[in-house]
């Protein structure tokens, strides 16, 4: 007779959950309030799942829950007037090495991604998660998407899973983001 696997600790669970399962989260952070703040065994928190997929759901439970709000996490929620106040963070990399303006640009707020381009951010910086026109995609602006274009940013670069802007809105079946890119 074999042994069942061992279950994931509770905080792997909530921050895996934390990628976009609201329910859950709600339910593991509601039995264990001690772990809104920490990290799961890969070395990310609750809310830095939630900021890298751009859920403001879950995001904003989080917040009310103690989480803190870091840079990454204000650009995703539009709070632009934090470009002007950390602007040595324009260039900086967040959870799994995603750029600054990936987060603005997921958040989907044109006038925060349009203040983090125009303080230096690079249009094309990119982690081997995905790049900034990425995060615009899965965000699902349309308007922001054309920002980032008429930016200069390359919808052929490559996400995670080897798939170009086109690529990537085709796959979250969003035709019309996929015809800004003929």
């Amino acid at each position: 007779m074999s042994e069942a696997p061992a279950k994931p600790p509770v905080i792997d669970e909530l921050v895996g959950n934390a990628h976009g399962n609201l329910a859950r989260v709600k339910e593991l952070l509601e039995a264990n309030p001690e772990l809104v703040d920490r990290k799961a065994s890969w070395n990310e928190t609750p809310i830095e799942a939630a900021t890298q997929m751009g859920n403001r759901e879950i995001i904003d439970y989080l917040i009310a829950r103690g989480a803190p709000v870091d840079f990454f996490t204000a650009l995703v929620l539009g709070r632009s007037e934090e470009v002007g106040r950390q602007p040595e963070l324009i260039n900086a990399r967040g959870i799994h090495d995603l750029p600054a303006l990936y987060f603005a640009a997921i958040g989907g707020d044109v006038g925060t991604a349009r203040k983090v381009i125009e303080a230096g951010a690079d249009v094309n910086a990119r982690s081997q998660a995905a790049a900034p026109i990425h995060g615009a995609v899965m965000g699902g602006n349309a308007a922001m998407v054309q920002l980032l274009l008429d930016h200069g940013a390359d919808p052929s670069l490559k996400d995670y899973a080897e798939r170009d802007a086109k690529s990537l809105a085709m796959a979250i079946q969003r035709s019309d983001l996929a015809a800004l890119f003929d």
